[in-house]
C-alpha cells in the first residue's frame, strides 16, 4: 500500500515537473501575436514579458521598441529593459480600441524609415487593434498594398471588424475629424477610394 502511494506521489511530481518545463518553454517561445511585418524593418506583437522582449531584441536585432500601452508597470519595465540593452523605447499611449492620433502612428513610420532606428518592434496589449492600425498604415503607405489586402491582413490578425478599416484610411486621406469609427462611414470611404482609383486608371 505504502509503495503504491509513494509511486503515485512520485508520478504526480514527475508529471508536474514535466508540465512546468513544457509551460516554461512555451511561454518563452510562443509570443503573443508576434509576426514579421517586413523583415529587418518592422515586427509586431502583443505585450511580451521581460524574457520574451529581451529574446526578441536579440533574435531580430530590434533597435526601437514602440509601445501603444497606457502608462503603467509594463511601460516602465520596458523602458528600463530598453535602457539596459541600449535600444530606443517610445511610448505612444492610446486607448485599447486603437483610436490614437494620426501623429502617433506616423511616428512609427518615421522610425521605420530611419536606418539607425530599425528594426522596429511595435506592440499593444494583444497586438491586434492599436498594433493592427499602425501596421495597416505601414502596409498602405510604405508597401503600397490595396485596401482589400490591408483589410484581409487586419482580419487575420483579429482586428475588431466593426472598425475596419475606415480609421486608418481616414488618416491616409487626411480626414481625421470625421466619424470614421462608424462601419457605414468606413465602407463608404473605402468605396470612394476604390472608385477614385478606377477613374484614375480609366483616364490613363
Amino acid at each position: 500500500m505504502r509503495t503504491a502511494i509513494a509511486l503515485t506521489a512520485a508520478l504526480t511530481i514527475l508529471v508536474a515537473a514535466i508540465w512546468l518545463t513544457v509551460e516554461t518553454k512555451r511561454n518563452r517561445l510562443v509570443w503573443d501575436h508576434f509576426d514579421v511585418v517586413k523583415r529587418g524593418i518592422l515586427y509586431r506583437s502583443g505585450q511580451l514579458n521581460s524574457d520574451q522582449l529581451q529574446a526578441a531584441v536579440k533574435r531580430y536585432g530590434i533597435k526601437t521598441v514602440v509601445s501603444f500601452q497606457l502608462p503603467g508597470e509594463d511601460v516602465y519595465s520596458e523602458r528600463e529593459i530598453a535602457r539596459r540593452m541600449g535600444i530606443d523605447f517610445m511610448n505612444l499611449p492610446m486607448p485599447g480600441d486603437g483610436s490614437g492620433q494620426e501623429f502617433q502612428f506616423r511616428e512609427v513610420l518615421k522610425a521605420c524609415d530611419d536606418p539607425e532606428r530599425r528594426p522596429v518592434l511595435i506592440h499593444c496589449a494583444r497586438g491586434t487593434c492599436r498594433t493592427g492600425a499602425a501596421t495597416a498604415l505601414y502596409r498602405f503607405e510604405r508597401d503600397g498594398w490595396t485596401v482589400e489586402d490591408v483589410v484581409a491582413e487586419m482580419k487575420r490578425q483579429t482586428y475588431r471588424e466593426g472598425w475596419l478599416p475606415g480609421y486608418v484610411f481616414g488618416m491616409v486621406r487626411n480626414r481625421p475629424g470625421q466619424e470614421i469609427f462608424q462601419p457605414a462611414v468606413a465602407l463608404d470611404r473605402n468605396l470612394r477610394i476604390g472608385n477614385e482609383k478606377k477613374e484614375t486608371t480609366n483616364v490613363r
